[in-house]
Parts: structure tokens; C-alpha cells; sequence
């Protein structure tokens, strides 16, 4: 099937403008299974009462859950294994895209060592990835549309250098809703209590979760301990650096916004900031949802957080203020991260992500359009990397690491 976009060029050296048809064979979606089409990537099959889907994807904002059968089945259409779950819609403003991010809890878990559902060769030394339970289909957040592949890349940065951080790993796959083509989404593990258990092997109950509450800014008990996060917010209130060091793991602390500033992430500190602890041991920070990231030059985070109000600003504040140790700590690991991490390295890992899915991104175009051309995602791609480059340029002329 042919789709055709007009693309207007800009030809500055010759004439001006020129319009012309670009014409692109686009698969065929309409009898597609997960059992037949032709691709290289795993495939998820979600079957639901068809009145409850629409009622919870048409009330995204309403946090409904409803049940599902899940069937998976392997790149060449091998089915791996089936799960009743369920699920429901994620996200916040990506939430508004045709094409929603789907949350998956599984009734039992599922052997991933066996599976490889997400690959387990991805994981930090720290983190565990031998059972899922809780997953994530993800429209790619606000990149929905354009390259489909810039969170799982910035992710991907941070894992090759052995960032000191829990995140969240994954995988492009196809998706099917009773039957029907679906889209082409990232396959997450989450960062809810469920999937925590699962990353630290460690259980539920043993875990406390503070977020940032949006829009105001601070970070609230979510689950667990409720006196040990509240420990944390009077550390904040009373500018404790002491009690902050003794709550706080500050390495993973610096690491955690180095790497956030590195990649320029402007929906954070404020937003998408996430922090635990296992049996009252310091609280660790989570790395998410970066599809914000390297998009406007010249805005680093780091400075900023010397002057905003949110409380990842604030302890940064307090540690900075009141403890020399860790301005020291902060420059030399600093230093340690600019060395080893480079735009070179960043376009690698995005031309493999990219040439992953560069047969696979037709089926999205039919689908849902945006992206509306193969060649409209490949400039997405390309802006991609330029936006990086740029950013860390100016990050790197910023700190006099140039």
C-alpha cells in the first residue's frame, strides 16, 4: 500500500521552494496477526471485553482498570506464553495521543531469565530483571510521533556507562488489541512498587516511595513507611544537610543529577522525579521518562537548581550549602561522567536503536500517522542527534570541559 506526503524543501543555494510527492510502499494492517506479520520484533496481543477498552481508553484521566489476556508471542510469531492481567492506561500528557501507553500487571509473573521478554544482558549490577510482573507498553512518551526511540536511547547511554542509578529498561515491540493492529510502542519495566520488587528482588513491603507531586513540587510519601519519608520532608523543612546525608544515598544523589543535567532534561527537577528505599536503607533515586530531554540549547539544569523551589532543588541547595565534601564529590564525579560520556557515543546507540526499527516504523505510519513518512521519522532521527550535540556542546563549554 502507497502513502503519499507532500515535503516541502528548501533549497537555498538554487531556487527557492520545491514541492514534490514522495511515495512510500506501506505494509498492509488490516488482516495482519501476531502469528504471521513480517517483522523482526516480539509481538503482544492484548484481548479485552471490547465495551470496558473503550470506556478506559476514551477516560484515560480516570484510572481505570479493567482485565485482559495477554498472549506474547517471539519475533518469528512463536507464541511464548499467555498471562490474564490487568490493565490500564499510563501517562500524563502523552495520555492525549491517539496512541496511549498501556500498563500491565501480570496475575503471575513471568520468568523473564527463560523469556527474555526484556533482555536481562541489560541490566545494572544492582538491578534484577529475572521476573516481570509489571509492565509498561509506551507510546514513547511525548515523543510519540517522532523517532519512537529517544527515551529507550538516553537510557541506554546511562546503562553503557554504568550510571549509579536504577531506570527502567526495555525493547520496541508490536502490539495488537483484541485482534486488531495496535502500534508500534517501547515494552518498559515500570517503577511502581510492583516492578521494584522485581528489579531488587526484594519484597513489596519492605520498600518506601516518595514522588514529586506536580505541580507542587515537593516530594510525597507514596507507599510504605510513611515516619521514614516524613523524615526526609522535615530534613527539607528544617535544611538539615546532616540528617539529609544520613537519609539520602549521596553518591547515587550525584550521579542522578549530573546525569539528568548532562542530557538536559527540562521536565525535571519540578516532574517525572522518583525516590526509594529498601528496609529504612538510604533512599535511591530512579532515572524516567527523559523523551524531554536535549531539546532546548542552553538550558541546563544544573545552575538552575541553585535558585528553583522544588525539593530535588532544595536538597541540592542544603548539600551545597552546608557540606564542602559534596561540592568536592560532585566536580570530581563530574569530571569522571564528561570523560566518558560523548555525542559520538550517543548517535551510535541511536543508529542501532533506529536501524532496529527502520522496517518496522511503516506499521506505525499506517496506523496512527504521526510520524506521516519514513522519511519524516529519519529527520526526526537526524534532529535527534544534532539537539544532542548541540546541547552537550554548550553543557561542555558550561562547566569548561571543552
Amino acid at each position: 500500500m502507497k502513502h503519499s506526503l507532500p515535503i516541502l524543501f528548501l533549497f537555498v543555494m538554487l531556487v527557492g521552494c520545491t514541492r514534490f510527492e514522495v511515495e512510500e510502499q506501506l505494509p498492509d494492517i488490516t488482516s495482519i496477526t501476531p502469528e504471521e506479520m513480517t517483522s523482526e520484533l516480539d509481538r503482544i496481543h492484548i484481548q479485552a471485553d471490547s465495551a470496558a477498552w473503550k470506556y478506559m481508553y476514551e477516560g484515560y484521566n480516570w484510572d481505570v482498570e479493567i482485565p485482559a489476556f495477554i498472549s506474547y508471542f517471539g519475533a518469528e510469531g512463536q507464541l511464548l506464553f499467555t498471562r490474564d492481567a490487568t490493565i490500564e492506561i499510563k501517562g500524563a500528557g502523552s495520555a492525549q495521543f491517539d496512541m496511549k501507553s498501556i500498563g500491565i500487571v501480570f496475575e503471575e509473573s513471568v520468568d523473564n531469565q527463560d523469556l527474555q521478554l526484556i533482555p536481562t544482558a541489560q541490566a545494572l549490577p544492582n538491578d534484577h530483571l529475572s521476573t516481570l510482573t509489571s509492565v509498561r507498553l509506551r507510546n514513547s512518551g511525548n515523543d510519540f510521533g517522532n523517532t519512537q526511540l529517544k527515551d529507550l536511547a538516553l537510557t541506554e547511554l546511562a546503562i553503557r556507562n554504568s550510571i549509579d542509578i536504577e531506570l527502567k529498561y526495555g525493547k520496541p515491540v508490536h502490539a495488537f488489541v483484541n485482534g486488531r493492529y495496535f502500534g508500534l510502542l517501547n515494552l518498559r519495566t515500570e517503577n511502581d512498587l510492583v516492578a521494584l520488587g522485581d528489579l531488587l528482588t526484594v519484597s513489596q513491603e519492605s520498600i518506601t516511595i516518595m514522588k514529586m507531586d506536580f505541580p507542587n513540587k515537593d516530594l510525597d510519601f507514596r507507599e510504605g513507611d510513611e515516619a521514614l519519608a516524613q523524615q526526609v520532608i522535615d530534613a527539607i523543612e528544617q535544611e538539615d544537610a546532616n540528617a539529609l546525608e544520613g537519609l539520602i544515598d549521596i553518591d547515587n544523589f550525584i550521579d542522578y543529577i549530573l546525569f539528568e543535567d548532562y542530557v538536559g532534561n527540562i521536565d525535571w527537577p519540578h516532574n517525572n522525579a522518583k525516590m526509594y528505599s529498601v528496609d529504612g536503607s538510604k533512599f535511591r533515586f530512579l532515572l524516567y521518562d527523559l523523551d524531554w530531554a536535549a531539546m532546548r540549547n542552553k538550558t541546563q539544569r544544573l545552575p538552575k537548581m541553585e535558585y528553583l523551589d522544588d525539593d530535588i532543588s532544595k536538597i541540592y541547595q542544603i548539600l551545597r550549602s552546608h557540606d564542602d565534601g559534596f561540592i568536592a564529590a560532585l566536580e570530581t564525579r563530574q569530571a569522571e561522567l564528561y570523560a566518558m560520556l560523548s555525542t559520538s557515543q550517543f548517535n551510535e546507540i541511536v543508529d542501532e536503536m533506529a536501524g532496529r526499527i527502520a522496517p518496522e516504523i511503516g506499521y506505525l505510519i499506517q496506523r496512527w500517522g504521526p510520524p506521516h513518512s519514513k522519511f519524516e521519522w529519519q529527520m526526526h532521527i537526524d534532529r535527534l542527534k544534532q539537539d544532542f550535540e548541540v546541547n552537550e556542546f554548550y553543557n561542555r563549554k558550561l562547566y569548561g570541559f571543552l
